[in-house]
């Protein structure tokens, strides 16, 4: 049986900003933007998320982009942290 979530159909899952609530991490120190990323979370868990660029400061001070991914679900962070064969480690 297809279970069905109900911020999938309401395409209310992946929001476009930062809420304040939201357990966060930073993946990677680019402009890398990682479509299997996104992918793994549609599919492997049920929360809301962003994932998403934003500048931020380097070691040497300077402004750079950096990826980062929030889970309304502060659980399905350490499931993706732990499980998602797509970070790089």
């Amino acid at each position: 049986m297809i279970e069905i979530n109900a911020l999938n159909v309401l395409a209310s899952r992946k929001i476009d900003e930062v809420a304040p609530h939201f357990a966060k991490m930073k993946i990677a120190d680019n402009d890398w933007f990682g479509t299997d990323i996104e992918n793994w979370i549609q599919n492997k868990l049920k929360g809301r998320f962003f994932l998403l660029k934003y500048p931020a400061i380097s070691n040497e001070g300077k402004m750079k982009n950096c990826t980062f991914v929030g889970f309304e679900d502060h659980k399905e962070l350490t499931y993706f942290m732990l499980a998602c064969p797509h970070l790089r480690r």
